[in-house]
């Protein structure tokens, strides 16, 4: 039996994930030890980055050949705008925290654009494999904090680790990643699919790394 696209990528950069692992925004994120202000700083970073992703994944459901794709990835974008509304607005607010009056960073301007240019103007199988690690990478992280986090009832970010610690944001996962492996079966452009794969990954570690920079 092959081996599926998804589970290909996803070996494909295992070096780079064990380097998110081990960012100190990641670990502090783990222990509880993040200060406030970097953890602040990445929500507003990340609620402009989801109004993009949310874009993103909208116009790459209009683009998808299968039926029943292009209503699972509006659905995808959907979630998208629910998670800002529901963990990142009511996290700001309560750290009185005005998304919009917040400069999004340069890596979080670049990861957005790239993702925006895949979804205009790469064959959609690429496009596909360029969202993808939004969805692995915060599975896998969410899942290494809930296992690793001590006392997570009074751990200052359980609503965070709990967003992506969750049964039905794995199923989503694995929902997109079905999609992917479909596509990549009789893609020509499988190479690219990789590429574009390992270069969001890279960009989610750059995107935890700015916001650790902007206040420490």
């Amino acid at each position: 039996m092959s081996t599926s696209f998804s589970a290909r990528a996803w070996a494909h950069v295992a070096d780079r994930y064990a380097d998110v692992c081990r960012h100190p925004f990641v670990t502090g994120l783990a222990d509880g030890t993040l200060p406030d202000s970097v953890f602040a700083h990445y929500l507003a970073d990340d609620a402009h980055y989801l109004a993009g992703y949310a874009r993103t994944l909208a116009r790459v459901a209009s683009r998808l050949p299968d039926v029943d794709d292009v209503g699972a990835w509006a659905g995808f974008a959907a979630g998208a705008v629910e998670a800002e509304r529901s963990l990142h607005v009511g996290e700001l607010a309560r750290r009185d925290v005005d998304p919009d009056s917040h400069d999004p960073s340069t890596a979080c301007r670049a990861y957005v654009g790239m993702l925006a240019d895949h979804a205009a103007g790469s064959p959609v199988e690429v496009a596909v494999a360029a969202v993808l690690p939004c969805f692995r990478v915060y599975a896998e992280v969410g899942q290494h904090l809930a296992a690793t986090a001590a006392d997570l009832d009074s751990h200052p970010y359980a609503a965070w680790i709990r967003t992506y610690d969750d049964p039905a944001f794995a199923a989503s996962v694995l929902r997109a990643e079905a999609t992917a492996d479909r596509l990549a079966v009789d893609s020509p452009h499988v190479d690219l699919m990789l590429a574009a794969y390992a270069d969001a990954t890279d960009r989610e570690w750059h995107f935890c790394d700015a916001s650790w920079r902007a206040t420490i």
